[in-house]
């Protein structure tokens, strides 16, 4: 089973996130995860292998990241539609700085390409992530289990969803 985690990371905030979720990811066994930060690019050929999609973004004016949204308003070369997809977020602002708002931007370009959105929710109980991680950027050490969690649920379902196999 294969894994993209995507986002744009800055200052490295973020992308300190997103390898807290890859290695949540890869800890549910069989699963090949690689990053992609849109600054470096992304390999086309390994997302459309994949059967899950996470994606990343920082929070701005309480919507995606510019880099985020030009890459899915413009990319044609990768495959998204009947993957699953999931997305977090990351903040400055430990006072409702929009990370919500942010990973809601997203998922709508999720559905706008045909991908299966999951969050894990309520289904594995405790901790809810209801609809994916927010985290603050002077926490992020601390949420390092909670991303963890959050990439090992991404992958079991993708398990669940698609078999050992990749699509």
């Amino acid at each position: 089973m294969k894994i993209s985690v995507i986002y744009f990371s800055e200052t490295g905030g973020t992308g300190r996130v997103a390898e807290f979720i890859a290695g949540g990811a890869r800890a549910a066994g069989d699963t090949e995860v690689r990053l992609f930060n849109l600054k470096s690019g992304v390999d086309a050929d390994f997302v459309n292998d994949c059967a899950a999609v996470i994606f990343g973004t920082p929070t701005y004016c309480a919507g995606m990241c510019w880099q985020m949204k030009k890459w899915f308003d413009t990319d044609r070369g990768v495959r998204l539609g009947g993957k699953l997809g999931a997305v977090f977020a990351t903040e400055n602002s430990p006072n409702g700085g929009g990370a919500e708002a942010a990973i809601l931007s997203v998922v709508t370009h999720l559905l706008v390409k045909g991908m299966l959105v999951y969050s894990s929710g309520t289904e594995f109980g405790r901790p809810f992530i209801h609809i994916g991680p927010t985290v603050v950027r002077k926490n992020i050490p601390e949420k390092e289990e909670l991303c963890d969690l959050f990439g090992r649920r991404i992958a079991l379902k993708a398990h669940a969803l698609f078999g050992a196999s990749s699509r």
